[in-house]
């Protein structure tokens, strides 16, 4: 099966690994000789040394409550209120516009148009202002946020 000379050639080869593996025992026993490769070598095993593995099996997942529970639609009561809220920033480009909206609460909102809002819609949005139908007790009327003004 094999041939004299291949026989040969792996008896050379595992010499020549026997004395290069001696060569680095000795090499890493005087930290000054070694090698740039042997320092980041010996320092990476040093890192996988304080390798910790989390074993899942038979355990619950961590990370099932922070996507587990039941989810509601939105309602109503959970609309921006257009009466306590201010405009915070308006976005748009090509083919999107949208408003920033804070809550009297400090909940904040995306908005664009059509979107509802408690007790209306938003009708239009411009550079510095949200203008939303809003109908309370029957009666229909347009509020608009300003874009406040900042300093500096």
């Amino acid at each position: 099966m094999f041939h004299h000379g291949n026989f040969k050639t792996a008896v050379m080869l595992v010499t020549l690994l026997a004395i290069l593996v001696a060569g680095v025992a000795v090499a890493s026993d005087d930290p000054g000789s070694l090698s740039p490769s042997q320092e980041a070598r010996e320092r990476i095993n040093a890192l996988r040394a304080n390798e910790f593995f989390y074993q899942s099996y038979g355990k619950d997942d961590p990370f099932k409550v922070l996507v587990d529970g039941d989810y509601q639609q939105t309602v109503a009561t959970e609309l921006v209120d257009m009466n306590s809220a201010h405009l915070v920033g308006v976005m748009w480009g090509q083919e999107d516009r949208f408003a920033l909206v804070e809550d009297g609460e400090g909940f904040g909102y995306i908005l664009r148009v059509g979107d509802r809002v408690r007790s209306g819609r938003v009708v239009s949005i411009r550079k510095h202002s949200l203008t939303a139908r809003v109908t309370l007790y029957g009666i229909t009327n347009q509020v608009v946020l300003k874009l406040e003004k900042t300093e500096g």
